[in-house]
């Protein structure tokens, strides 16, 4: 701003100077240039000069006076065209004078910022481990050779690497010629060559101009599709997302990026630093000269609570339950989800699905393939792959059967439609809303007289269709929602707030619900009374995750509901530890200990009474509480559900297991979960023994044809 003032001044008094010396020769006279007096030419005799006043023609000749004025006019167009030259040049001194003398150190930083470019180099991403520190998630350094962007136009070169690489010479020019990490940055001709292709490259720098060989990262999962579903996988950075990257980062064209479970989830931690390469380009783009170059930095190693122990015994034991043979549906049930988690800090100590998936096959980009192969596309349209993309734990909604009867109990103590003095007459059929919309209990020859406690240890439904029709009919003056607002009390309709995005929130069918969901079909939306005996037992439109039935036992557990959690903490590239994880619990508003005690009790009477359940623990050393369920699924074997916390006295652990088509509850997802749970106390007294190897991923499979089995639980 200063410059160019100064600039405008200098000019302005040129251009001043310039008008003055123009508007003086405008005041010259042309005659004032004819001299007073002259000699007579030839004769000799003086001529008189006229009088003052006199006229021309009496003292000048005609002659004389014309050329007087001529000879004025041609000084007067001189002297403009030099006061026009004068203004021309001054300008010109002045602007050069202003960029070499005000404005050089500008003009010298801009000409330096054309010379130079900063090229952004990739970041290793961190390491992820488990809460013992077993590496899940590394980095393999592999030699890659690179290629500047002028190397595809020498022909020469070009040809020496496809002979050399055994690669086609279209493919090789193809790949120095892609520019998406940017126009100056080296282009990756192959990765993980041979080690005699690096030397000879190396030994002939002449033969190869332009060629380099740089150590690079790449993702490796040692344990294949251990815990898969969880880990997540990795792509290139998207437009959009190099646009808009989140907080405190920055993508260069290239990068690769968490795009599901804990590589996406703690991104911003796993992300490392761009390394810089300063180069000399010119015109072209073409790079000349690497003036100064910056190492890149890795991101921060990600230590989780899980255990890849106790993942390992839960993924091991669905496959040998529903694909012993290595093929899906040539066992018992077809897909399964199960979660491990600590019930006062919310730490996930294991979360596994079934089928699940290699990571690895995302490394570089996943191949079309793979791709359909797993979303069954393409080749695979007519094939099953059961979704092992998907993590069940947090994103599979299963009705919560069974299990829910924890929750619709207490909320029938809580309300007084229920105690533990009163009797219920279950004769296996239900008619309280009528003779003509009977339902029946699980067990149709009936349970006969019953309280609460054994209804739950049995769990009879005739117990809880009447506890959800003391509901519907004194709504007008509870309301016609509170079981639903009270069981949303323990986490159910909502995320639980765990960090893995896709996370979906389940539903508490309400009326409100109801007529939304059916808004293209008003009178399918009407809320029925049997909308409420499905919803007291767990079915109907009912949708639960298995962590959210971890999280409402937790809460049964210890009268509060935890915050669960992946994260332990993150360490930077020295190995120190920068963020360390913090547990949260939130107290549940309606929670009264009493209430409470008599459903700990109840469940507690599952583990110890009720049919062939106390068989699966007599190999174990813990007491627990536990609850049995089957998701009524038509047309097939139900979702078969188990949901445990332990030890009973001092609950430290819940596990949930939810198998689909698995139908009995006790008999199918209960032996998984109480092995599961003797894992996690065995974890945390430090003796448990259990080798950790790749988890295959299985993907085939055949029809499966069920056991047939109806509820029995």
């Amino acid at each position: 701003m200063v410059e160019a003032i100064i600039t405008a001044l200098v000019v302005i008094i040129v251009a001043g100077i310039a008008l003055a010396l123009f508007m003086r020769s405008r005041s010259v006279k042309p005659q004032s240039s004819v001299p007073k007096s002259v000699s007579s030419i030839g004769s000799g005799t003086p001529f008189q000069t006229r009088k003052a006043g006199a006229s021309v023609s009496e003292g000048t000749s005609p002659a004389a006076a014309s050329k007087g004025r001529a000879q004025g006019g041609l000084r007067s167009r001189f002297i403009a065209l030099g006061v026009l030259i004068a203004a021309v040049f001054g300008s010109l001194t002045a602007k050069l004078w202003s960029m070499q003398v005000l404005s050089s150190e500008q003009y010298v930083t801009a000409a330096q910022g054309n010379q130079f470019t900063t090229v952004k180099t990739p970041a290793p991403r961190g390491r992820i481990f488990d809460t013992e520190g077993i590496v899940l998630v590394d980095n393999e350094t592999a030699p890659t050779i690179l290629a500047d962007a002028d190397v595809a136009d020498n022909r020469n070169v070009t040809l020496r690497l496809s002979a050399l690489l055994g690669v086609p010479h279209a493919v090789i020019r193809q790949r120095i010629q892609d520019s998406t990490g940017g126009a100056q940055a080296q282009r990756e001709v192959m990765s993980n060559p041979r080690f005699r292709d690096i030397s000879f490259i190396e030994e002939h720098p002449d033969a190869f101009p332009g060629v380099t060989i740089e150590q690079r990262t790449k993702r490796v999962y040692p344990y294949a599709a251990l815990a898969g579903a969880v880990l997540g996988y990795t792509s290139s950075a998207s437009e959009e997302a190099i646009a808009n990257p989140p907080e405190g980062l920055e993508y260069e064209s290239g990068d690769e990026v968490g795009s599901s479970g804990v590589e996406q989830a703690y991104e911003s931690l796993l992300a490392g630093t761009h390394g810089e390469r300063v180069v000399v380009a010119d015109a072209d783009g073409t790079v000349r000269e690497v003036r100064s170059e910056t190492a890149a930095t890795q991101g921060n190693d990600v230590y989780l609570t899980l255990s890849a122990k106790v993942q390992k015994i839960a993924e091991e034991e669905f496959e040998k339950l529903i694909a012993p043979d290595g093929v899906i549906g040539g066992g018992t049930g077809t897909e399964a989800a199960l979660v491990a988690m600590e019930v006062d800090t919310g730490n996930i100590i294991a979360m596994a699905n079934f089928p699940t998936f290699d990571p690895t096959h995302f490394v570089g980009g996943v191949s079309t393939d793979d791709w359909d192969r797993y979303t069954n596309q393409g080749a695979y349209e007519d094939k099953d792959s059961h979704d092992p993309l998907l993590n069940r734990c947090i994103a599979g909604g299963f009705p919560a059967a069974s299990t829910f009867k924890a929750f619709t109990g207490m909320a029938g103590l809580h309300y007084g439609f229920a105690d533990t003095s009163r009797t219920w007459n279950c004769t296996g059929t239900w008619t309280g809303w009528g003779d003509s919309y009977a339902q029946n209990c699980w067990l149709t020859t009936g349970h006969g007289d019953i309280g609460l406690r054994d209804a739950v240890v049995v769990s009879c439904d005739t117990v809880f269709y009447q506890i959800a029709a003391d509901f519907y009919n004194a709504s007008s003056s509870i309301g016609e929602t509170a079981m639903q607002d009270y069981i949303k009390e323990y986490g159910f309709g909502s995320k639980t707030g765990i960090e893995l995005i896709g996370e979906i929130d389940g539903v508490v069918p309400t009326p409100e619900w109801k007529r939304e969901y059916w808004s293209n079909v008003p009178e399918s939306g009407q809320w029925q009374p049997g909308d409420m005996t499905n919803l007291v037992i767990g079915q109907g439109d009912v949708q639960i995750t298995p962590l959210q039935l971890a999280v409402g036992y937790a809460g049964i557990a210890t009268g509060s509901l935890p915050t669960p959690t992946l994260f332990k903490e993150a360490r930077n590239s020295s190995g120190e530890t920068v963020i360390t994880g913090s547990s949260a619990m939130r107290e549940i508003a309606d929670a009264v200990k009493g209430e409470l005690d008599v459903m700990r009790d109840a469940l507690r009477g599952v583990a110890t009474e009720d049919a062939d359940v106390p068989d699966l623990f007599t190999d174990y050393g813990y007491e627990c509480a536990c609850k049995t369920g089957t998701g009524e699924w038509a047309d097939h074997d139900g979702y078969a559900w188990f949901a445990m916390y332990a030890p009973y006295d001092n609950p430290k652990y819940v596990v949930t297991c939810v198998i689909q088509e698995g139908g009995s509850g006790g008999s199918v997802a209960g032996p998984i979960a109480a092995k599961v749970m003797d894992a996690c106390i065995k974890l945390g007294e430090g003796k448990l023994e259990q080798e950790v190897t790749p988890t295959a991923e299985i993907t085939e499979s055949v029809e499966y044809k069920g056991t047939g089995a109806g509820r029995v639980d």
